[in-house]
């Protein structure tokens, strides 16, 4: 039995809705048509929506389920990034999911709050109010000029990848 590649490319655009200087699908198709793409072989699929940045949910846990991931809110606000903020909170769900099941206890139910993830948050969705208020081009690149140094660095692996 031979195994068929299939070749396939994901395009997305990212940003604030209220910025968007067109609607979507026009954007898009600058995007694509910016780019030599070749024609599809296949049917065209089309999915999206808005990624939720405003945090993580309050209520996240009841003894039907839990949220994990994006479905409770646990997306980067800086980058809308979730891959990273679900796989932190799996551990930590299938934890408290096998404490419930083996015990029948709802109380422990409440270890699963993601106050710890809450706390995380706060300081990236304050840079992020920050980084909107950044109009100018000249500021965005003495910004990031200041992230390129060692304190910049320092400051900018702590806040984005622990």
């Amino acid at each position: 039995m031979g195994h068929r590649r299939r070749r396939h490319a994901h395009v997305g655009l990212a940003g604030r809705a209220d910025r968007f200087s067109a609607p979507l699908p026009q954007l898009l198709q600058r995007f694509r048509d910016s780019f030599p793409t070749p024609e599809p072989a296949g049917p065209v699929k089309r999915r999206g929506g808005p990624i939720p940045v405003g945090g993580l949910l309050r209520r996240i846990v009841s003894p039907q389920g839990l949220l994990v991931g994006d479905a409770a809110g646990a997306v980067s606000p800086l980058t809308a990034g979730g891959l990273d903020p679900c796989m932190r909170m799996s551990e930590l769900a299938a934890s408290v999911t096998f404490d419930y099941l083996r015990s029948g206890n709802r109380y422990v139910l409440e270890h699963y709050d993601g106050a710890a993830l809450r706390r995380r948050y706060r300081i990236r969705s304050l840079m992020r109010r920050g980084l909107s208020l950044v109009r100018e081009p000249s500021l965005a690149e003495f910004a990031f000029a200041g992230l390129r140094t060692p304190i910049g660095k320092a400051v900018a692996k702590r806040i984005l990848f622990t």
